[in-house]
């Protein structure tokens, strides 16, 4: 069982337990769901099903095994910094927050390059200049992280909400795209849709090197983000049921829609010509782009497409916001970082400081990220570093049931048993053969050498300075001065 002196600042802490199960189901939806991988796992062509099945085998359901783990035993705010405290050590629980802030901040630093390059989609081919636009990605990153900031200040009485929405308006593209499977818009009364290929079968991809390194970034970057929800924990009415219940009501509706969505794509497109930039306004163009009527309608679903994806990012970006500013609390709770992160707003109970502490930073970071470097290769910097970031972290997760052994409960069925930590040792090896591929680019760069280094460097710095404030943190804990 957790600790005494933590239950009591779990039940102490002030803050408004505002959600409920139906808030974590479309929080786990929106956190997990990137459409754009669905274009990666088409080019296997119709053997995605299997693509997929063993993605969602080998980490997807043993993440939701270790939620459903950890989560009886240590329902408290903080989710896996909690879990790794406790079952492998302080020091463990610290760093996996601090790679999970990471690579929460450096993935909401792109959130301006994802948007201006929504806006080229969206006003057509004049507007090419604004992906490549610093001045513009800036103002970007400035309006839209100060726009997290304010709905995030209010917590989850406003904050749920934009949730919510962002989860139904990614919800209206996936039926959109689950609609073309049945129906075929572009078909004329007369003539029947003609399928380049079978959009579902269960043959075996074709193994190489990059189809293995295709599998471990869908697996690890297509099926993450399950276990974010358990942040929230001490916001959370009855946590243990609920997140327990999110995770397995949103398991197979995430699974459902990957595998579905991947088969549409594949109903109008031959697997080699899928457009990995954007797999899903191709889908709407070939479903609805027969004759002048269909091809207006092409053109005004892909601005809706377009609109969908950048509100959806956006609202996605607010809830890692959210949950990244509860981890400094968390961590100034157990004395390792100044109390003054344990401050919350008089109102609405939130953790202004590290909200703020967090906007500025990623701010920075977005700042820094465009010195040097074209729009395509500073996005994929950031993008690949703050993944490497987020393997530290599961990796560290995955190993808690390998530790915990029977020390936190004699219940029997707390004990983590075979199935379980089989299930870890196997989403520990997706995880680490991601982090290895990481360094590979994936668009064009100067230099492969040079990109690796951007991509490792910043993340072996950013752990370097983790283990300095963590070492800062319990010295001047145990001196009393840290305040």
């Amino acid at each position: 069982m957790a600790p005494r002196d933590t239950n009591a600042v779990a039940d102490n802490h002030g803050l408004r337990r505002a959600l409920r199960l139906p808030d974590l189901v479309s929080m786990q939806i929106l956190l997990v769901v990137g459409l754009a991988w669905t274009g990666y796992a088409a080019r296997q062509g119709s053997a995605h099903v299997l693509f997929w099945l063993i993605g969602i085998a080998s980490f997807f359901l043993p993440a939701a095994m270790v939620v459903s783990y950890c989560v009886k035993i240590w329902p408290l705010e903080g989710g896996v910094y909690q879990w790794t405290k406790y079952a492998i050590g302080p020091f463990a629980g610290f760093m996996s927050a601090w790679n999970f802030g990471a690579w929460a901040v450096l993935l909401v630093a792109t959130i301006g390059t994802l948007t201006a390059t929504s806006l080229h989609y969206i006003l057509g081919p004049d507007a090419a200049w604004m992906e490549n636009s610093t001045g513009l990605i800036t103002a970007l990153n400035f309006g839209l992280l100060l726009f997290m900031l304010a709905v995030n200040i209010p917590g989850f009485i406003l904050g749920r909400w934009v949730a919510h929405f962002g989860t139904l308006v990614i919800l209206a593209v996936i039926a959109l795209a689950e609609m073309l499977l049945v129906f075929h818009p572009h078909a004329a009364a007369a003539t029947t849709h003609a399928a380049h290929g079978p959009a579902f079968a269960l043959g075996l991809p074709v193994l190489t090197l990059m189809s293995v390194n295709l599998f471990a970034k869908l697996s690890f970057q297509g099926l993450t983000g399950i276990e974010q929800v358990a942040v929230f924990a001490g916001e959370t009415r009855n946590p243990a049921r609920s997140i327990l219940r999110s995770a397995w009501i949103a398991a197979p509706v995430i699974g459902v829609i990957y595998i579905t969505v991947t088969g549409a794509l594949l109903s109008y497109t031959a697997a080699g010509e899928v457009d990995l930039n954007g797999p899903m306004p191709q889908l709407l163009a070939a479903g609805f782009g027969a004759g002048a009527n269909g091809a207006s309608l092409a053109s005004m679903l892909g601005v809706f497409m377009n609109i969908a994806f950048a509100v959806a990012n956006i609202a996605q970006y607010a809830v890692i916001v959210a949950e990244t500013s509860r981890l400094p609390m968390v961590a100034a709770w157990d004395h390792l970082i100044p109390s003054a992160f344990t401050r919350l707003h008089p109102r609405f109970r939130t953790p202004t400081l590290a909200l703020a502490a967090i906007v500025a930073i990623a701010f920075g970071f977005s700042v820094l990220a465009t010195f040097g470097a074209n729009t395509d290769e500073a996005f994929q910097t950031m993008a690949v570093s703050a993944n490497m970031g987020y393997g530290i972290y599961y990796l560290l997760m995955f190993a808690v049931p390998l530790v915990a052994g029977t020390r936190f409960s004699p219940r029997p069925d707390l004990r983590p048993g075979i199935v379980l930590r089989m299930a870890c040792v196997s989403a520990i090896l997706v995880t680490i053969a991601s982090i290895c591929f990481a360094v590979i680019p994936v668009v064009p760069v100067a230099s492969v050498a040079m990109f690796a280094f951007k991509v490792a460097g910043p993340i072996v710095a950013i752990n370097a300075l983790g283990v300095l404030v963590y070492w800062r943190g319990t010295r001047h804990s145990k001196e009393g001065v840290l305040s």
